[in-house]
């Protein structure tokens, strides 16, 4: 019982501690994010003062230049992450119109895939886009590698069928196959 009350106080310190390390601070470190990038502020305010709070027993007495140097450092981070987004979603964009001027096997395809089960399709995305082998499909899937071999043998003999059938304009049904296994978990 003395531990918990050891343990409740320490809680009430360390609450009130980082209580009042806001209301002394949180103005100034608002103030310092909003006057550099003013689109960040709230977000970056917010993670310093997580981080504040997950490190409350390493905040100095003299908190003010810690937590700007904090807020600074979440500041940095947030606009390098914005950049990479950035630059993803430029090459994506670039490379996104060659794609789909290509010739119309791409359609052909993006419109077999879309035929398939979501089953079929991300077993099928994830040896082909991911470039994942059968290891490491079953680690994603959650299942063994000899699942994964048969699951992906019959997802490409589907797909391959229905791109057949999407070139030569035959509608793609779905059989309905009773007994057996399902590919689905």
């Amino acid at each position: 019982m003395l531990f918990l009350e050891a343990d409740l106080n320490e809680m009430q310190t360390r609450e009130g501690r980082f209580s009042r390390l806001h209301a002394e601070h949180f103005e100034a470190v608002r103030r310092y994010v909003w006057r550099r990038d003013p689109s960040l502020a709230d977000d970056v305010v917010a993670e310093t003062f997580l981080i504040a709070w997950r490190r409350i027993d390493e905040v100095p007495t003299d908190a003010r230049p810690w937590l700007i140097a904090v807020a600074r450092n979440a500041r940095l981070n947030a606009r390098r992450s914005r950049r990479r987004q950035q630059a993803v979603a430029t090459r994506l964009a670039e490379e996104a119109p060659s794609a789909l001027t290509a010739p119309g096997d791409h359609a052909d395809i993006g419109a077999a895939l879309a035929k398939l089960s979501a089953n079929d399709r991300e077993i099928l995305l994830l040896s082909a886009w991911d470039g994942l082998d059968r290891s490491g499909i079953a680690t994603v899937l959650g299942c063994s590698k000899a699942n994964v071999s048969l699951r992906l043998h019959r997802a490409r003999r589907r797909f391959s069928d229905a791109l057949a059938r999407q070139a030569a304009g035959v509608p793609v049904t779905h059989s309905i196959i009773h007994g057996g296994a399902t590919d689905a978990r």
